[in-house]
């Protein structure tokens, strides 16, 4: 038999060691790219094709453009793309810092330390990340209309109140950590259970505190987990659109979701600057998780090398 037709035939073969012949394999991966990449690819070629091209549907531009960039990033369009960028990196900055920060010690709570109702407490942590952003939006608007009050519930005592935080960044900031924290402390408790206790045990041998077990042992062996949480935590905080909307009313605040969404009209829709706002708006968060998923590889292989 001929060695190419040897070959096609293995791709229409799974080994004993493989659930599914190569050749299905290479096709659900090839289709997993398009599926991937088809959106952005056509977004991109949408921000370079003239308007009635993009009215009249054709897919590749045929007299390609930079006018839709030019007119995005001059005049009064480049203050509000610029103001809406700036918010958008300073909100979803803040959110991942904080998110992670206290969701650290909070995992390594319920991970490490019994206490009572523990397991309880997770699942609350859990149902917390299943409940529906919609259905606190009313609740959470007005808390922030009138102000964050710390004190003790039901007796009238407030140690701190914030100013109204209505049309402000920190509305933002506070309503999205509000909801990625949850996930935060789910995702790192597990994480921080795979890790074996022999080496926090020894660590304590050896005079280490809690916390100065916590920091050289438990965090550098979790960094991979951590870089994984915290790409997802900014990519939601970068793309959330339905407290941004409810929460902000000028271009202070406003990210770039909603100064996306506002090139369509009552009665006309600026295509151009849509999808060249879009194509931009993507980009930052396509490059942190290229970036932060070579950090994960890294990260992965110096835990195996450590343990």
């Amino acid at each position: 038999m001929h060695p190419r037709k040897i070959k096609w035939d293995r791709m229409f073969k799974a080994s004993s060691t493989d659930l599914f012949a190569p050749f299905y394999l290479w096709l659900g991966l090839i289709l997993l790219t398009v599926c991937s990449l088809g959106p952005f690819v056509y977004l991109f070629l949408s921000s370079i094709s003239q308007e009635v091209e993009l009215i009249q549907g054709h897919i590749i531009p045929q007299s390609p453009t930079l006018k839709n960039y030019i007119g995005l990033l001059t005049g009064n369009n480049a203050i509000v793309f610029a103001s809406a960028l700036k918010n958008s990196v300073v909100v979803s900055i803040l959110v991942t810092l904080i998110s992670i920060f206290v969701g650290l010690f909070a995992a390594y709570a319920f991970s490490r330390i019994k206490f009572p109702f523990r397991k309880t407490g997770l699942f609350v942590v859990l149902a917390m990340q299943i409940m529906p952003s919609i259905s606190i939006v009313t609740p959470l608007y007005i808390l922030i209309r009138d102000g964050i009050k710390v004190g003790i519930p039901f007796t009238g005592i407030v140690f701190f109140q914030t100013p109204p935080l209505l049309d402000s960044i920190w509305a933002l900031i506070f309503s999205y950590t509000s909801f990625s924290l949850p996930y935060v402390v789910w995702l790192l408790a597990g994480y921080f259970q795979t890790i074996p206790k022999e080496l926090e045990e020894a660590s304590y041998v050896d005079g280490s505190s809690r916390f100065g077990t916590m920091f050289r042992i438990i965090l550098p062996l979790s960094m991979p987990g951590i870089a994984a949480t915290a790409i997802f935590v900014f990519l939601n905080a970068w793309d959330e659109f339905l407290f941004a909307n409810a929460f902000t009313q000028t271009y202070a605040s406003k990210t770039l979701p909603i100064m996306i969404a506002e090139f369509v009209g009552k009665h006309s829709i600026d295509w151009g600057s849509m999808t060249a706002g879009g194509f931009l708006a993507s980009l930052p968060p396509v490059i942190i998780s290229l970036y932060l998923y070579k950090y994960i590889i890294g990260g992965v292989t110096a835990g195996g090398v450590k343990e």
